[in-house]
C-alpha cells in the first residue's frame, strides 16, 4: 500500500483542496512580481484581481494516465470552498496564505515567459488570450489564459503541468464564473 493509499480521508480532502486552489486559482506559477514584465504582469494581475474578487471555478483535470475528475471551487468573501466529489469543503487555507504560496511560487521560478496571442470572445465577452511558461525546481506549466478585456478577470485557462517522475503531468481547463456567486453550503 502507498502513502497515499494509508492517508485519511481527512487529509485527502485537505490536500486536494490545497492542489485545487493553487492549480487552479491560479493562472501561472513563476517568477516575483520583479520580473513581471510585459505581459506576464497582465497575467499576473488578472490572477491578484481573481483572489480578491468572489468567483466560481469548474475544473477539470486529467492525468497522463487517463484517469478524469471534475472539482468546482469558490472565493467567497476571502474564503475558499471546493467541491469534491459532490461535497462541498471550507478550505484550510486562508486568503492570506494563498497569497503568499503565490509570491513564494512567483519567487521561486527559474525560467518564466509570457506571451500576448490574440483576441477571442469568451461566452459574450472580448478577452486577451495570453500563452505563459514557467519551471521550478519541481515543475514546468504551460498555461494558455483568456483575461476579459472589460472586467481584467481570467474567464477561462487550459493548463499543462509536468511534476517529472515523482507526479506525472496533468492537464487543467478551468472555466471562471463572477455572477451570482455565493457560498456553499458546507460538510
Amino acid at each position: 500500500m502507498s502513502g497515499a493509499d494509508r492517508a485519511t480521508p481527512k487529509s485527502q480532502v485537505q490536500g486536494r483542496i490545497c492542489v485545487m486552489l493553487l492549480l487552479c486559482l491560479s493562472a501561472l506559477g513563476g517568477a516575483a512580481r520583479a520580473q513581471a514584465q510585459g505581459d506576464c504582469k497582465a497575467v499576473y494581475d488578472a490572477d491578484d484581481k481573481m483572489l480578491a474578487t468572489n468567483h466560481h471555478a469548474f475544473a477539470t483535470h486529467a492525468s497522463a494516465g487517463g484517469k478524469s475528475e471534475t472539482t468546482e471551487a469558490a472565493m467567497i468573501g476571502g474564503v475558499s470552498y471546493v467541491q469534491i466529489k459532490g461535497v462541498w469543503r471550507k478550505s484550510p487555507l486562508t486568503l492570506e496564505q494563498l497569497r503568499e504560496q503565490k509570491a513564494e511560487n512567483r519567487k521561486n521560478a527559474k525560467v518564466v515567459s509570457c506571451r500576448y496571442l490574440r483576441d477571442e470572445v469568451v461566452e459574450g465577452e472580448t478577452a486577451r488570450v495570453f500563452s505563459a511558461h514557467s519551471e521550478t525546481e519541481d515543475e514546468k506549466s504551460d498555461v494558455t489564459v483568456w483575461i476579459s478585456r472589460n472586467r481584467g478577470l481570467p474567464l477561462r485557462q487550459e493548463q499543462d503541468v509536468d511534476l517529472g517522475d515523482a507526479g506525472g503531468k496533468t492537464h487543467y481547463s478551468v472555466r471562471y464564473d463572477y455572477n451570482n456567486v455565493s457560498a456553499p453550503a458546507v460538510h
